[in-house]
């Protein structure tokens, strides 16, 4: 399970024990302990706490990824996928 090893790793990284981190977060040290044995965890709002105490997205947390920030650049291609004439006309009441 991902979680379990980035969070083993970012737990050794910060030099935080499991206590401090339960007393920061305010969750039960048993549900850091589960999720250290491999457990999933069942409320997202747990996991986004321990995320946010480390500074790092859920995304991460959970699956190894960092979300990918998207720039209008990215999408050049689909923007100008073709040419177009606008034509403006007044138009009668």
């Amino acid at each position: 399970m991902v979680l379990q090893k980035i969070l083993k790793a970012l737990i050794r990284e910060n030099d935080v024990t499991v206590a401090q981190l339960s007393r920061s977060t305010k969750l039960a040290r048993q549900t850091i302990d589960n999720w250290l044995s491999g457990q999933e965890p069942r409320s997202l709002a747990q996991v986004k706490k321990v995320a946010d105490y480390f500074g790092v997205s859920v995304d991460y947390l959970c699956f190894g990824q960092e979300k990918k920030e998207t720039k209008i650049q990215d999408y050049g291609e689909e923007i100008n996928a073709g040419v177009f004439e606008v034509v403006l006309r007044r138009v009668k009441k």
